[in-house]
């Protein structure tokens, strides 16, 4: 099964958020212990790409996402944010 481009760059848009918050974590611990911790901060990352893919895949523009896409991206973003800030 052949993946359409929209759910690749959202995956990897949020894989690299995820990422991205992870290098942030380093640089300032201290956000570690927010009231909603970095490991789910891929949520609000995802649910922003997911609203414009929603609205472009209702107007046919693009192939719409699967649960599994949000799950593998959400879930791996989380992870790598976890990790990062474990061996940080």
């Amino acid at each position: 099964m052949t993946m359409s481009k929209s759910r690749l760059i959202y995956i990897g848009a949020v894989l690299v958020s995820g990422i991205v918050i992870g290098l942030v974590m380093l640089q300032r611990p201290e956000w570690q212990h927010m009231a909603v911790p970095p490991a789910a901060w891929p949520f609000a990352v995802s649910l922003i790409l997911d609203m414009i893919i929603g609205q472009m895949a209702a107007q046919g523009r693009v192939e719409p996402l699967t649960m599994g896409d949000r799950f593998v991206a959400v879930i791996g973003a989380g992870l790598i944010v976890t990790v990062m800030t474990a061996l940080g």
